[in-house]
């Protein structure tokens, strides 16, 4: 119960997000929506601003919910660990997405907003084995973020079979989008931090990530989907693990 109060407390201190983040989102949230609406600003070769207006409004809320789901996670997991998740728009990634979303006439989603920083709350990480942050630290408080907006797209899909709308197709394409971008080993992405804290957790997480995004798209049930696609993950971290991990540690 008492740990509970204290990560109440704690994040009545320490979650709300500050001036700089929130223009960051703010842009980078419409920048995206932009991006995945492209190309539904017409019917045809016309172009129509009240039906472009529409999607281009409701790719904003599909955005804001998946951005914030994403983000919020890793902050209040960082905050569990009495570290502290500052969020950092990249501009020259969403440029790129611009560009692609021009040159491919909205046909590729590239969605490269951000990542994190994380900062050390002082006495708020006493007790845990490594006081300082650490790579391995930063790989948990990371990861969650692609598996939260994949899980996210697993609710949508499982909302998907009884409430079947373009919205929320679109809400399940997005985020199975997002969660893959987020974890390639790309700098300042999510994926960047994960490979270099633990390589065993990155492999385990993008195999789990990538297959459940596959199975996902297949018409089988959405559990059996999970299952499996933990399943795959463990079975692609064993093989790792066997054929490149353990080698690379005896000839260390």
């Amino acid at each position: 119960m008492g740990e509970i109060v204290d990560l109440i407390d704690k994040i009545k201190r320490y979650f709300k997000f500050s001036p700089s983040e929130i223009r960051g989102l703010i842009l980078a949230i419409f920048v995206t929506a932009f991006i995945i609406s492209f190309r539904e600003w017409g019917r045809g070769d016309e172009i129509n601003f009240a039906f472009g207006g529409l999607n281009f409004f409701n790719a904003i809320l599909i955005v804001t919910l998946s951005f914030l789901v994403h983000i919020s996670i890793q902050r209040i997991f960082g905050l569990i660990t009495g570290l502290r998740v500052e969020w950092k728009m990249w501009g020259f990634g969403l440029l790129l997405g611009l560009i692609f979303a021009f040159l491919s006439n909205g046909n590729i989603w590239l969605i490269l907003a951000g990542g994190i920083i994380v900062h050390h709350t002082g006495g708020h990480r006493l007790g845990w084995f490594r006081y300082d942050i650490n790579w391995w630290a930063l790989a948990m408080i990371t990861v969650v973020g692609p598996v939260a907006s994949m899980a996210l797209a697993v609710v949508f899909k499982a909302l998907g079979v009884a409430i079947s709308t373009a919205l929320i197709q679109k809400a399940i394409v997005f985020n199975i989008a997002y969660a893959l971008y987020s974890i390639l080993p790309i700098p300042p992405l999510d994926g960047s931090r994960v490979v270099y804290g633990s390589r065993m957790l990155y492999v385990f997480t993008a195999a789990g990530l990538v297959a459940t995004a596959i199975l996902l798209s297949l018409n089988i049930s959405v559990w059996l989907a999970v299952i499996s696609s933990f399943l795959v993950g463990a079975l692609i971290w064993l093989l790792y693990y066997i054929f490149f991990e353990s080698k690379w540690w005896a000839g260390a």
